[in-house]
């Protein structure tokens, strides 16, 4: 009897955390470009060429020594690229605010954040950011993660399964209380999930592009890296493709779908963007999760405990 109520916790905490996962960002693996432990060097050399073309040609990341318009181009160019991805938008004050903890890290007068920080400040605010949702704000997010179908993926391969929105609501409503009672059950069953995905996002990152991101591991990640990963972690967003590439990506799909241009434009349930609310690759409710989240690597950015 103990053994059946050890495993039906288990599937009630799978269930809650896709929950968590759904409704504050999408924590979701990289299995739309991640390769498994068998791929072929040919396979992994086409998801490093995607990383290249995706992230690497359009984020322009500052080096060492780079003068302060180089390190706003940076930043400037990091918000853009997740705003056309997904429609998550950063205010002037908080780009501003990015600029100067980038410029800190760069020059050696701030903190670079470890993954492992990187992983309990991200684990920190899911917790957080599920604890005070509002019960509209779980059926909002509901809504901007379902397919045309109304049918929600926490995985973006499936693995967890298909959620309905009453499923994901009721469910949503049960995982806030267990938030806001502080239940250390969450933190154990959560953040060694976050953990594997900051860690790699971060291998991948580093393999296919070592000028911009193959030191991460050792020496930490500046604050617009840490932007860039924990982004990808809350949107499912690869990271990879140009722009030209996923517009390609996008008519196709509408071409299989037999979709006419004016159906297309007539839709109330799509964004036109790939990822984020009702994205057309992705859809997940990035956006809930996204301002605290950048908010608390900030925060964190600036205060003690970073590394050197």
């Amino acid at each position: 009897m103990s053994l059946m109520k050890g495993l039906q916790r288990r599937r009630w905490m799978a269930v809650t955390l896709a929950v968590a996962f759904v409704v504050v960002g999408g924590v979701a693996l990289w299995h739309a470009s991640r390769l498994p432990a068998e791929a072929s060097a040919k396979d992994k050399q086409h998801l490093q060429e995607r990383l290249r073309k995706g992230v690497g040609s359009e984020v322009r990341l500052a080096s060492a020594g780079a003068k302060s318009e180089q390190i706003s181009e940076s930043v400037e160019s990091a918000a853009e690229f997740i705003y056309w991805r997904s429609g998550l938008k950063m205010s002037d004050e908080t780009k501003r605010q990015l600029v100067d903890a980038e410029s800190g890290a760069l020059r050696g007068k701030g903190k670079r954040m470890t993954l492992d920080q990187l992983t309990d400040n991200l684990t920190t605010a899911v917790e957080d950011r599920l604890a005070t949702l509002t019960d509209d704000e779980i059926e909002l997010a509901a809504n901007a993660s379902a397919d045309e179908q109304g049918e929600i993926r926490p995985r973006a391969d499936g693995r967890w399964g298909i959620l309905s929105k009453q499923l994901l609501m009721r469910q949503g409503k049960s995982g806030r209380e267990w938030s806001q009672r502080g239940d250390a059950g969450l933190t154990v069953a959560l953040r060694p999930m976050i953990e594997e995905e900051v860690h790699d996002r971060a291998a991948a990152l580093g393999a296919a592009l070592p000028e911009q991101f193959g030191e991460i591991s050792a020496r930490g990640v500046t604050p617009t890296q840490a932007l860039l990963i924990a982004y990808s972690v809350a949107a499912d967003d690869p990271l990879t493709d140009s722009r030209s590439d996923i517009e390609q990506q996008l008519v196709q799909q509408r071409m299989e779908s037999r979709q006419t241009r004016e159906q297309k434009q007539a839709q109330k349930h799509v964004s036109g963007r790939p990822y984020g609310a009702r994205g057309l690759i992705h859809p997940s409710a990035a956006h809930t999760f996204f301002k605290s989240g950048v908010e608390k690597l900030l925060k964190s950015s600036s205060s003690k405990g970073g590394k050197k």
